[in-house]
């Protein structure tokens, strides 16, 4: 038996069993060149693996991408493809202290609804209306003699539109004269009545054409070259570079109006922040392709919403310190918020502050993540399962948002508490047992890590379940990036950051953001005194106040 096995072997191991090398020294030889190729074996078994592993998430990252492009955008989870899974797979996987209608909840679930017919909205009473009459042809009354009498109009009505029209502001000063030399006041000469204040002194706009073009960029993302073509189109040259140096410019007048803008924002209980990236040319000892960040600040009172805008050209942990609580400027004492953002670690040090009583979560972050698992190429039913639960608890917070913040904490105690149970009871008994480089492993880790900052929403009526308005606030910026797609300087950045800080939050506050850019313009330089500049601010502005 021993001879067969050496006639298998190779001849340069053969030669080691012969009856002159059989030696101790040469089995351990053998021994060790055969460990030294296992270990060769394990090693390429791991790196395998771990090639296996990348090309699963490749493969994953590539699905969730063509997901992205091509399928449906909305996160709202269907119970119904729940069934795609094996039912012995699916119920040892939600058996686990599963509630009875466990994964029947869920939010933004979609319905068979009969389909309404659609109607017809009528057109705005405002708008001015042009009558348009249509009578019977002079030969077809003829025909009529007096046996037809008229009696009325079958009336209908079309939206039309009058292309924009120009016009000149012609400015006439009255000018005075002494009739004679003894009048009172001759020595002054000729009197002349006063230049009227303009939001850009000297300008040869009127702040109505000023204000469109801001508009135009900021609300609706024209950027100003093309606004240049449209003026060249309409026979008034009005070059890129004028309507981008009316931008810097305003810095000058609104910098008085937004010193009282950021006093609201330290006055709420709730502070969101959210940041994107931003390029920005032109800045000082940094390379055109360097990444600059536009940070979002939602606060203020509840009834009286600040949305701020801050330019920075990095993303480092100081920025949001240095914004909010300057060495160099005061903040009042009262100052008392809670902090709201997405898991970033560089907000951290903002919520060291001593003025931050709170860091509260993101549970849309968190829904994502379950979301992002079950749409992979291995769909997950336990993801369905955690989707079930977030969208219970979004569901309390539809049926309470209307609700004191006292009612809607102790709401959030009788039944988001329970469900908060039951998914801490899920996470701890995933955690050993999903692979954590998986979707759904990153997932569980995710909400894991984050699970105190998660469920500090109930503690507080006031305190929101996402960051959903930091999101939704910085949505414009990121809309109007694609358009513009960067600043021409730092002044430009700043400029910009003060414009949607003015525009977002007048949307906040229920205004026309354009009407409200048209009237600030109009009167802000009118306005001498602290008491006229606070009248101009989203939270107080009110038209009939400038009227006359």
């Amino acid at each position: 038996m021993f001879s067969g096995i050496i006639r298998l072997m190779p001849e340069t191991t053969k030669r080691l069993f012969t009856d002159d090398n059989f030696t101790p020294a040469s089995v351990r030889e053998l021994v060790s060149s055969l460990e030294h190729k296992d270990h060769l074996l394990v090693e390429q078994k791991q790196q395998l693996d771990k090639k296996d592993q990348e090309i699963e998430q490749l493969l994953t990252m590539v699905h969730l991408l063509r997901q992205k492009r091509f399928g449906r955008s909305s996160e709202a989870f269907n119970p119904d493809q729940l069934q795609i899974f094996d039912e012995t797979q699916l119920d040892e996987l939600l058996k686990q202290e599963e509630p009875e209608d466990e994964g029947r909840v869920i939010a933004n679930t979609t319905e068979d609804k009969p389909k309404k017919k659609p109607r017809r909205r009528p057109l705005p009473a405002a708008y001015q209306r042009i009558e348009h009459i249509i009578d019977l042809p002079d030969e077809e009354k003829a025909t009529m003699g007096n046996d037809w009498v008229f009696i009325g109009y079958d009336s209908g009505e079309q939206l039309s539109v009058i292309p924009r029209q120009h016009y000149v502001l012609v400015i006439k000063r009255a000018k005075y004269a002494p009739v004679n030399e003894s009048v009172k006041g001759a020595e002054q000469g000729i009197r002349t009545a006063s230049r009227p204040d303009q939001i850009i002194p000297k300008s040869i706009a009127h702040s109505s054409v000023i204000a469109d073009a801001i508009a135009n960029k900021f609300i609706d993302g024209l950027p100003f070259y093309r606004q240049a073509k449209r003026y060249q189109a309409e026979g008034v040259e009005l070059s890129r570079q004028t309507m981008s140096g009316w931008t810097v410019q305003l810095i000058t007048p609104l910098t008085p109006l937004m010193k009282l803008l950021k006093q609201l924002l330290y006055e709420g209980p709730i502070m969101h922040l959210d940041e994107t990236r931003f390029q920005v040319l032109g800045e000082a000892n940094r390379e055109n392709i360097q990444k600059s960040y536009m940070y979002v600040y939602k606060g203020g009172p509840p009834d009286k919403p600040v949305v701020w805008y801050d330019y920075a050209d990095n993303k480092g942990s100081q920025v949001p310190v240095d914004f909010l609580f300057p060495s160099d400027e005061k903040v009042p004492e009262s100052t008392s918020m809670v902090l709201v953002t997405d898991d970033y670690s560089g907000f951290n040090a903002l919520a060291a502050h001593p003025a931050i009583k709170g860091h509260a979560g993101c549970w849309a972050h968190t829904r994502r993540k379950y979301h992002e698992a079950s749409q992979g190429r291995n769909k997950s039913a336990s993801a369905f399962q955690m989707l079930g639960l977030i969208g219970k608890l979004y569901q309390i917070e539809r049926q309470i948002k209307d609700e004191p913040a006292e009612q809607k904490q102790s709401t959030r105690q009788q039944q988001a508490k329970p469900i908060l149970d039951q998914i801490r009871k899920w996470l701890d008994k995933q955690i050993p047992r999903v692979t954590p480089k998986s979707d759904l492993g990153k997932a569980i880790r995710y909400t894991d890590k984050l699970w105190d900052k998660l469920t500090l929403y109930i503690t507080d009526g006031y305190i929101p379940i996402d960051n959903n308005p930091a999101e939704n606030a910085i949505r414009p910026f990121v809309i109007g990036r694609k358009n513009w797609l960067h600043s021409g300087s730092p002044r430009g950045a700043k400029a910009s950051a003060m414009i949607y800080t003015l525009i977002e939050t007048a949307k906040a506050n229920q205004l026309e953001p354009r009407h409200y850019l048209e009237q600030l313009f109009e009167h802000l330089p009118k306005a001498k005194t602290e008491a006229a500049l606070i009248e101009l601010l989203p939270q107080n502005f009110k038209t009939s106040d400038l009227n006359g």
